[in-house]
Formats: C-alpha cells, structure tokens, sequence
C-alpha cells in the first residue's frame, strides 16, 4: 500500500519494495516552467474551446480600438477645423464695453483701440505677433461681375497666425505694402472662384468701391469650424494702411494676437488687459471691456466634446471586452469541471493550491492574450480600410478632406488596450483558477 507525497520533490516510501522513489525537486523559475507547460498542454488538448474564447476576446479588443480609434480620429478633425481659424497661441481680442467704473470713469463706456495701441503692444516681451483688423463690406467689381465681399485690413503677421496659405505663385499681404501703402489684394478661395472662375487672377486688378487694386495671391482652401465676421474664404484682404483710402475708421474692429509660446498665452493676455487698462482707464479683469477668443478657449471646446464622446465609446468597448472575459470565464470553469480528477491526480501527488490556481491562470491569461494579439492585428486592417470616415468636410465644403475622421492606432491606444485586455485575462482565469485549487483531493479523486 502507497503513501502518496505531501509535496513535489519528496520521496514516495513503498512499503512493500521497501525503497524510495524520489521525484526531482524544483527550483521557482523551474516549478514555473513546469506549471506553465502543463497550461500549454491543457489549451493543446483543448484547441477548439481555446479558439472560442479567442474569437470573443478578439471581438472585444476589435471593438475597443476601432472606437477608441474613431474617438482619436473625431479628436484630430475638431482641432484642424479649430486651427484652420486660430493658430498655437493665437487669440482674437474686441474691445467692447465697461460693466464696472474704473478710474473715475462710468460703467458701459465704449472701449476704442486705435491702430497706434497695436503697434505699442507689439513691443511688449510676452507678444510675438499681433496684427491690427478693421473690417468693412464694400462692393467689389473685376470686368463686369459686382458684388459685395467683406473687406479685412490687416498686417503681414495676420496671415502667420490665421494660417492663410497663398496658393502656388502667390502672396500674402507683405511689410513692403504696409510701409508703400500699396493697393494689393489677396483673395479668399471663394471671392476668386466667383470673380474669376478658372482663370488665375494673380497680377490682375479688381476695383473696390472704385479703386483698383492688385490681386497678388489667392488663399489655399481651408476648412474652419471656427470663423468670426465671416469665413475667410469670402473675404479679401488688404493691408491695413490703405483702409483709409476705403472708409474711415480710426480705431480697429479687433485685433490678433499671438504669445511667445502657449504656457505663456495667459501671461500674455495679462500683459496685454494692463496696458489697454492703464490707456483707457478700466479694469484690466473685465472681460466685457476686452473680449477675447483664441487657441486655449477652442481645445477646451473640443476637449469636453471628445472626452464626452470617448468615455462613451469607451464604455461600449470596455463592456463588449468584459463580455468577451465572461465567455472565457466560463470555459475556463467547465474546463475544471472536466478536469477535476486530473486536478485531483496532482494534488494527490503532492501538487500545492497555488501550483493548481497558477496552472489556470496562465491558461486563462495565455487565452485572453493570444485572442488580444489577433484582435489587434484585425484592428490595424479595418482602420486602413475604413478611414477616413466623413464629417465635417461636407459641412464646410473642405476639398482638402482635412476634417474627415482618420482612424487614429496610437500607441497610447494600443497600451490602453492591453491594458484593459490583461485585467479582463487576469479576472477571467483567476476566478475558474481558485475554484479549481481548492478543490478537495479525495473528493475529485472520486469525481466521475
């Protein structure tokens, strides 16, 4: 009669041989080795119910990263449509009234900038551009079409910062036609296909409220989810010291401005309130007096609609993965079902719970892995073959498709993923794992 061993690497006494077989005992990284080829043994004899839960491991991960991926990618075309309209760093100021008195002054007063102010903020340390902006809709005529476009007055910087790209062969407005006062013209995408169809308009000359002017480049298309007055597209630009030869304006509409870098943009708008404040006697913390709208009011706009929109996304993802972890689960425990007298065999041998529950783990997370690894390789094909998705091109008339959805596979997403993927594999086989180590050896000796 046999004494079985309490532990592995003990020996077993046979009473009747009166000798010792004695099993080799382990070192830990051996004892790992072991444990893990055995899992690897009991997905082999296992194939078909270990490709299942694959598939719904697969499915999860499939769904997580194409919406986490359009999420990235609903992200990606807010911030182009957002910067096509105000650069890193650029804001758009308008003066406008008092809601407080202030140095003596009365509450409401009409607050007016003049061109002069601009130039002396733009030597302040903390400004790298800033341009000033009249604006005024005058009738413009080339031969004998007529109509009436919105005429900007602005400085060279204006095109730096509000990102308007001359098309090949032409020109923004430069420092030559400020200082000369020269009558040039750069045309927005819109205003040159009406006035000049598919002829190039570059060196020809358009009359505004009857004076001539030279077109000297005509604006890239460009999509903009954000404009103010009216789209730059439609509008033609000029520069600012040839304004008076139009209409007469002494003070400025707005004012475009733009910080040495984005950490310092608060500083700078700072900077900028003192000095009005100190000009025209208000308080430089009333936003009513000076308004403004810029690159950091934008991303906090898109920020709020894409986190919304990602914890959504995000959540439909996580619960399909979970589904697909209860699919593993599952197997796993019928998997211990199934094997409860080979559990019992090794623990009658001298297998410890932990050797047992590390087994099924390791099938459990070895399962949910493999299906990860495929689910993300299927991934990476769907979003090449799906993106981009359309959204905001049709809406803004964007040839250029820069505000369509392009699936996004970052690698912040992929490590997400994983993330995500490793605690579903740990949770599917830790449960099934711990049922099967405390399984009582004589009970599952006698299980049939």
């Amino acid at each position: 009669m046999s004494t079985p061993a309490q532990t592995y690497g003990e020996p077993v006494e046979r009473a009747d041989m009166h000798v010792a077989l004695v099993r080799p005992r382990f070192t830990g990284l051996q004892m790992l080795g072991e444990v893990a080829r055995e899992a690897a043994q009991g997905l082999s004899r296992n194939r078909f119910r270990a490709f299942l839960s694959m598939v719904g491991i697969s499915w999860g991960i499939v769904s997580v990263v194409m919406l986490l991926a359009y999420g990235n990618g609903f992200r990606d075309a807010l911030a182009q449509g957002f910067a096509n309209a105000f650069g890193e760093g650029v804001n758009v100021a308008w003066p406008g009234q008092t809601s407080a008195q202030a140095g003596g002054e009365r509450a409401g007063r009409r607050i007016r900038v003049k061109i002069d102010d601009v130039h002396q903020m733009a030597q302040l340390p903390l400004v790298k551009n800033i341009s000033p902006e009249l604006v005024e809709e005058l009738p413009v005529s080339y031969g004998t079409k007529q109509s009436s476009y919105l005429i900007r007055a602005v400085a060279p910087s204006y095109g730096i910062m509000r990102s308007e790209r001359p098309m090949p062969g032409g020109r923004f407005i430069d420092d030559e036609d400020v200082r000369l006062q020269r009558r040039t013209a750069f045309l927005g995408s819109e205003v040159a296909r009406k006035l000049f169809g598919q002829s190039d308009p570059i060196g020809e000359s358009i009359r505004i409220r009857g004076i001539s002017f030279e077109v000297i480049g005509v604006m890239q298309e460009k999509a903009q989810l954000s404009n103010y007055f009216r789209p730059d597209r439609e509008c033609i630009f000029v520069a600012y010291t040839v304004a008076d030869q139009l209409w007469y304006q002494p003070w400025v509409d707005t004012f475009v401005w733009q910080a040495v870098s984005l950490p310092l943009e608060p500083k700078a708008d700072r900077s900028i309130r003192e000095y009005l404040a100190k000009q025209y006697a208000f308080n430089p913390s009333d936003e009513r007096a000076l308004r403004t709208f810029g690159s950091t009011e934008s991303s906090k706009i898109t920020g709020g609609m894409v986190l919304g929109l990602k914890l959504v996304l995000g959540f439909i993802g996580v619960l399909t993965l979970g589904i697909g972890g209860v699919g593993v689960m599952n197997i796993m425990f019928v998997s211990v079902q199934e094997r409860t007298r080979e559990i019992g065999i090794r623990k009658a041998l001298g297998a410890k719970r932990r050797h047992v529950m590390l087994q099924f783990l390791l099938e459990g997370v070895a399962t949910s892995l493999m299906g990860g690894v495929v689910g993300i390789a299927i991934s990476l094909g769907l979003v090449w073959a799906f993106s981009p998705r359309p959204f905001l091109a049709e809406l803004l008339d964007d040839s250029t498709r820069a505000t369509d959805i392009f699936l996004v596979l970052s690698f912040d997403l992929v490590a997400t993923c994983s993330a995500i993927l490793m605690v579903v594999g740990l949770i599917a086989g830790l449960l099934p794992a711990i049922r099967a180590s405390r399984l009582d050896p004589i009970e599952a000796l006698r299980y049939e």
